[in-house]
């Protein structure tokens, strides 16, 4: 290649990094207003123009923020309606996903693409339906009420991925396995699953994600304070007459939190997971 070959080539890179940058600094322009704002006085959140940089930078709001609120709390509920979620969708995804990837039989892609009507409905569009039926099953304020509804809406995509990367797994592997006299949940937890771990990890983090920013079912099915996750604590800061804009963002910055150290550990799985499971049949 030619000098001037190399230099458009590096002109093209530099162009491409600056244009991702830019996009990167627009997405993150939000968090970091948030978390500036909770190291702000109150007078300085709402103050013309707006600052970008604290001008007298305070902790207060985050220690004063686990005596003024149920945060613990709150992230306590998150993690029981989150690994609830995610229970109940491996739970039923896995052996879809399997059966569907190791057999053949009629209606078989009828079934697959119906699952996918589910993804086809937002959950407001349900919400009535959905609240007569838990209310008839007698779930209403408990954490069933919302992690069902959650794993219903989280199964078509972890079915459908499950479904793809099962499928790169050799069929030898299990038929040696099965000739040495493996039963077939052994095979499939022994010898299936972790060859599936990826996939497995994507699917966790993808549920745990959804379930841990809901609040439309948790308003709609959790009248229990006790019972609140982070966003209908957030949202439960909302005052008819005043609110507390500094607390409120100082909850949710912790909220993130779990979130951030979640990808940061399993980033690579989320990736491989993804990737390897995006195939059509």
């Amino acid at each position: 290649m030619t000098m001037a070959g190399h230099d458009r080539s590096g002109l093209r890179k530099v162009r491409l990094y600056g244009v991702l940058l830019a996009l990167l600094g627009v997405m993150m322009l939000p968090f970091y207003t948030m978390f500036s704002s909770t190291l702000k006085p109150e007078n300085e959140i709402f103050s013309a123009p707006a600052t970008l940089v604290p001008s007298d930078p305070t902790v207060q709001a985050y220690l004063d923020v686990w005596t003024q609120t149920d945060v613990l709390l709150w992230i306590g509920n998150s993690f029981v309606i989150s690994l609830g979620t995610v229970a109940l969708t491996l739970a039923l995804a896995i052996p879809a996903a399997y059966s569907c990837a190791r057999n053949d039989f009629v209606g078989k892609r009828t079934f697959l693409l119906s699952v996918l009507v589910v993804q086809m409905f937002a959950p407001v569009v349900l919400i009535v339906g959905l609240f007569d039926v838990i209310t008839q099953f007698g779930l209403f304020n408990t954490y069933l009420a919302v992690i069902i509804p959650a794993a219903a809406f989280t199964l078509p995509f972890n079915v459908w991925m499950l479904y793809g990367y099962f499928k790169t797994i050799p069929v030898a592997l299990e038929e040696s396995a099965r000739i040495d006299g493996a039963s077939q949940f052994q095979i499939l937890t022994k010898i299936v699953l972790p060859l599936t771990k990826p996939a497995l990890v994507a699917s966790i983090t993808y549920t745990f994600l959804y379930a841990w920013n809901r609040l439309l079912f948790v308003l709609t099915f959790l009248t229990d304070s006790a019972k609140y996750n982070i966003p209908r604590g957030v949202f439960s800061m909302v005052g008819a007459l005043q609110t507390d804009w500094r607390m409120m963002l100082t909850v949710s910055v912790i909220g993130i939190i779990p979130l951030l150290i979640l990808f940061a550990f399993l980033e690579e799985y989320i990736v491989a997971g993804m990737t390897a499971g995006a195939v059509k049949e």
